[in-house]
C-alpha cells in the first residue's frame, strides 16, 4: 500500500510513498510526498508517479540537488577549462556569462523544467543565430549534474528547436569586387594595410593565422609561407596558440606579386624599427603586422584591427559588405570557380578533406554557373 493516512496539525491527511529501487549502495530508495487532503487525491498522485516511472520521465529530487545552475556551471568549468585552448575557454565563459547564466544561474538545477528550457530556447532564437551552440552548452551543465547524481534527467533533451529563417549571405567578393577594393587600399591607405589585405585575399588564411605570422614564417626565395599557429587574446593580452586543427598546419605557395609586396613591406618595417635600434636588426622573430597601442607599445594586431579598417572602407566607398573571413571565402570560391583541384584547395585552406572544402564552399556563384554551363555546351558542340 503506497497511500498512507497520518495525523497532522491540520487534521487527517494522506501521504504517498513509492518504492524506486536500490541506490548505488544497495539501500532502498523511496519517493515521498505529504499533504493530500483526501485518499483519492493521494491515489491520483501515486498513479501519476508510477506512470512517470514506467515512461522514464520521473525525476527523484533528493537533498543533494540544492545546487543552483551557476554553482554547477562553476564546478563544470573548472574541469572543462583544462581540456581546451585558453582562448576557447574564455569564449565559452563569455557565452555562459552573456546568454545562459542570466536566465538559469540563480535557479536550483532540480527546479528547471523542460518548459523553462523550451521558453529559453524559443526566446533566445529571436536574437541569437547559433542556437545549436546555445542548446549544446546549456545542456552540458544538466549532463554534468546527471553524472554527479544531482538530477536524473536532462530537461533540455526534449526541447523543440525553432526553425530559423535562412538568410542568404554571400560573404565573398567577385574578382572585380576584390580588385576594386585592393585598388582603393593601395591608393588611399598606408602600405601596411595594402600588404595585409593582399596577403589575406591571396592566401586564404584565417584572421588569427594571419595575425600570428612572423617574418621567419615567410621564405621569400622559395615563395613559401608556413602556417603553424594562431593568435588569440585573453584579457586584452595576445596569446599564441595552436592552429584550429592538425590539418591547419601547412606551407602554402604565394604568387610573385604578393611576395614582392611583402618584401617591400618588410623593408619599410626594417627602416622604421632600425631607426629606433643601435644594434643590427633582425626581424625574423618579429610579427609581420603590428600596431602602436595607446601606451606607445608595439603589439600584434588586436582582434578588431582588420574589422575596423574593412568596415570603414566599405562604408566610405559603398562596397558590398563582407567580413574579414569573407576574404577566405573569396579565395576558396574563386579557386573552385576556376576548376582548381579540390584536394589542393583543401590543403591550401587547411581543411581535413576535400569533401569538407566542397561542402563549405560549393555554393555556386553566378559567374561559376555560367562558366560551367558554357564549358559543358562547348564540349558537347565539338562532338557534332
Amino acid at each position: 500500500m503506497s497511500v498512507h493516512k497520518y495525523q497532522s496539525t491540520k487534521g487527517i491527511t494522506y501521504f504517498v510513498k513509492v518504492y524506486l529501487g536500490l541506490n548505488d549502495y544497495g539501500k532502498k530508495k523511496y519517493y515521498t510526498k505529504r499533504g493530500f487532503k483526501t485518499r483519492k487525491a493521494a491515489k491520483a498522485h501515486e498513479t501519476a508517479v508510477n506512470h512517470q516511472l514506467n515512461s522514464g520521465t520521473f525525476v527523484h529530487i533528493t537533498a543533494q540537488t540544492t545546487y543552483t545552475y551557476q554553482e554547477l556551471y562553476q564546478r563544470w568549468y573548472e574541469a572543462y577549462k583544462d581540456t581546451v585552448e585558453a582562448t576557447t575557454a574564455v569564449k565559452t565563459a563569455d557565452l555562459y556569462r552573456l546568454h545562459i547564466l542570466p536566465v538559469f544561474g540563480e535557479t536550483k538545477i532540480s527546479k528547471i523544467s523542460p518548459l523553462d528550457c523550451q521558453t529559453f530556447i524559443t526566446d533566445k532564437a529571436k536574437t541569437f543565430k547559433n542556437m545549436k551552440q546555445i542548446k549544446s552548452y546549456t545542456s552540458k551543465i544538466f549532463e554534468f549534474a546527471i553524472n554527479m547524481n544531482y538530477i536524473e534527467r536532462n530537461p533540455m533533451s526534449k526541447v523543440i528547436m525553432p526553425k530559423l529563417k535562412k538568410t542568404v549571405s554571400e560573404n565573398y567578393w567577385t574578382v572585380n569586387e576584390l580588385h576594386h577594393f585592393l585598388t582603393i587600399i593601395l591608393e588611399n591607405e598606408p602600405y601596411k594595410h595594402y600588404a595585409l589585405f593582399r596577403l589575406l585575399a591571396y592566401s586564404g588564411l584565417r584572421k588569427g593565422e594571419l595575425y600570428a605570422l612572423k617574418w621567419e614564417d615567410f621564405n621569400s626565395e622559395n615563395q613559401l609561407l608556413t602556417v603553424s599557429k594562431s593568435l588569440g587574446r585573453i584579457d586584452g593580452h595576445a596569446i599564441e596558440k595552436g592552429t584550429k586543427n592538425t590539418f591547419s598546419v601547412r606551407s602554402i605557395y604565394l604568387d610573385d606579386e604578393t611576395c614582392s609586396i611583402l618584401n617591400k613591406w618588410k623593408q619599410e618595417t626594417s627602416k622604421e624599427k632600425g631607426q629606433l635600434s643601435v644594434q643590427p636588426l633582425s626581424l625574423d622573430k618579429e610579427f609581420m603586422f603590428t600596431y602602436c597601442s595607446r601606451t606607445g607599445d608595439i603589439e600584434p594586431l588586436h582582434a578588431d584591427y582588420i574589422n575596423n579598417i574593412l568596415k570603414r572602407i566599405i562604408r566610405k566607398h559603398n562596397l558590398k559588405k563582407i567580413s574579414p573571413h569573407g576574404f577566405r571565402h573569396t579565395h576558396a570560391t574563386l579557386m573552385i570557380e576556376m576548376g582548381i583541384d579540390p584536394v589542393n584547395t583543401a590543403k591550401r585552406l587547411g581543411h581535413a578533406s576535400s569533401q569538407m572544402t566542397l561542402d563549405t564552399y560549393s555554393h555556386a556563384t553566378k559567374a561559376g554557373e555560367k562558366q560551367s554551363i558554357t564549358k559543358f555546351a562547348e564540349y558537347l558542340n565539338k562532338a557534332k
